[in-house]
């Protein structure tokens, strides 16, 4: 009996010992995250709180990569976040019916696509850019396409204003999500865009703010035609993904506007991300990015984010390709002509 008790009491101490350990760990990897993140809380209740909230977090990455064949989840900028707080970092509504467009398919046609290609290697693509905390990123998105189409089109590369989507555009809804090619809409009757440093950027802490009335000066990004790189797919509709034609398009018409499912990406850190990580259904969409590449070799598409360079890959994602991964060809717009 006293043997057992021994044992017993060996066994809880070793198990206090591991606890202690594991939160020793724990609160030095909290603080390696504030500080890589630069963050500060407002007193020990909030850092109580979002050191329990990263705890979790660190659950679920473990919990996310136990699913994949290859990890590509760990601690970002969002680890401190909980799910509703993330959620203003996207602003696609799957409710939202987009427009009736045509589908411009590429003059060639790529049968069994090899090698790879990427717009921002040609000098097309501005910087990534960084929403902040508002539901805007279809106007980020929007934005990042009418710059590349109007750099593709022989002007000079230009940084315009997502902040003259986000508060004019009335048909979308500001920092409560919206969709890019109802901004295309918007662009072509207003008659193109004003640059970034003449209408910068204020809404990142949630507030959509007015519209500035008298524009200031517009300095081009005009959009006369625009479509789908292949048939759109909304509503209850199975999506597959037409991988060829999608190349053709992207390779022809320039980066698309696409509208996907993100609600894992608040934990990418990098590599090739599946369909384990997000669904391809319509139904699940919830935020706009740039479609910019490929390598078809080695199965991935190439697509830019709108949450700053200290996300993912330099504010890119790499998705796997011929599987639909988060929905790409869902609503895959693009601009035809400026």
């Amino acid at each position: 009996m006293k043997f057992a008790l021994a044992i017993a009491a060996l066994a809880a101490t070793a198990n206090a010992l591991s606890e202690d350990a594991s939160n020793m760990l724990l609160a030095e990897r909290f603080e390696t995250f504030k500080t890589t993140h630069g963050k500060v809380y407002a007193d020990e209740a909030e850092h109580k709180e979002r050191l329990a909230i990263f705890e979790a977090n660190v659950e679920k990455v473990a919990e996310r990569n136990s699913k994949l064949k290859v990890p590509v989840h760990g601690i970002t900028k969002f680890a401190d976040m909980t799910e509703d707080e993330f959620s203003f970092y996207l602003g696609v509504d799957a409710n939202l019916k987009a427009p009736e467009l045509p589908v411009y398919k590429a003059d060639e046609v790529i049968v069994n696509a090899t090698g790879s290609f990427n717009w921002n290697d040609e000098g097309k693509l501005t910087a990534v850019k960084d929403q902040q905390q508002c539901g805007s990123c279809w106007a980020f998105s929007a934005t990042e396409t009418v710059e590349t189409a109007w750099a593709i089109a022989g002007n000079s590369l230009t940084e315009f204003a997502p902040q003259q989507l986000v508060s004019c555009d009335s048909v979308d809804q500001g920092c409560n999500g919206g969709l890019p090619s109802n901004a295309f809409e918007y662009i072509k009757s207003t008659g193109g865009m004003c640059k970034d440093s003449d209408y910068p950027y204020t809404s990142g802490k949630g507030v959509t703010g007015t519209c500035t009335s008298p524009l200031p000066s517009l300095s081009g990004g005009t959009v006369s035609d625009w479509g789908y790189g292949q048939e759109k797919c909304q509503g209850f509709k199975a999506c597959t993904e037409d991988t060829d034609g999608l190349i053709a398009a992207l390779k022809q018409y320039g980066p698309m506007s696409i509208a996907i499912d993100a609600s894992q990406w608040s934990s990418y850190t990098g590599g090739i991300m599946d369909s384990g990580s997000c669904s391809n259904s319509p139904r699940k969409m919830d935020h706009a990015v740039q479609l910019v590449g490929y390598n078809a070799d080695e199965q991935y598409w190439v697509v830019r984010n709108s949450w700053n360079t200290n996300w993912g890959e330099d504010g890119f994602i790499r998705l796997k390709m011929g599987e639909n991964t988060c929905g790409v060809a869902n609503l895959a717009a693009l601009i035809k002509s400026v």
